[in-house]
């Protein structure tokens, strides 16, 4: 059975998030203080898997490969005065 889990991510460059095997990530938003994604998963899962993303901020210098980044989502606070951008990061 298949259902939607979110899962908080740490305000860092990159962050590694442990999911069900073959999530299908949908979206990343604010929720009070915090960067969240929400992500199909499977209830049940057989396997687990890290998936890796990378939290940039608007007019941050970026030191790795951007061709590989999926873009998930922007996230705004402080009424737009700060805003992350989410991208899967499956690395270089």
């Amino acid at each position: 059975m298949k259902t939607i889990y979110k899962y908080k991510l740490k305000q860092e460059e990159v962050v590694e998030v442990e999911m069900p095997k073959g999530a299908r990530v949908l979206t990343a938003q604010a929720q009070g203080v915090h960067v969240w994604i929400w992500a199909i998963v499977d209830a049940d899962p057989k396997e687990r898997e890290s998936r890796r993303f990378a939290i940039l901020k608007t007019g941050q210098s970026i030191d790795f490969n951007t061709d590989v980044l999926t873009h998930v989502g922007s996230v705004q606070f402080d009424e737009g005065g700060l805003v992350y951008h989410v991208f899967e990061y499956p690395g270089d």
